[in-house]
């Protein structure tokens, strides 16, 4: 189990950046109105995998499919991962 919280969100793309415990970023996208919010705490199962995952929303407690885009990421690539 893997868990961050939400510190950008590029709302018009529909793109997050979740802050782990490992002080890197992983990038998801959201493929529906899911609810996420900056500084919402969540979790999700498959902690490296790409594509299609469930996410949860431990401040909220709900779930989202979103799509895994990239873990990894460093601060100085975030913007261009959330296609600002």
């Amino acid at each position: 189990m893997r868990t961050g919280v939400v510190t950008e969100i590029n709302a018009l793309r529909g793109m997050v950046a979740i802050l782990t415990e490992d002080d890197e970023f992983t990038i998801i996208e959201l493929l529906s109105d899911s609810d996420f919010d900056r500084g919402d705490h969540v979790s999700w199962a498959d902690e490296y995998g790409l594509g299609p995952v469930t996410y949860r929303n431990l401040s909220k407690q709900t779930e989202a499919e979103v799509y895994v885009q990239n873990h990894g990421v460093g601060r100085n690539g975030l913007r261009q991962q959330l296609l600002y």
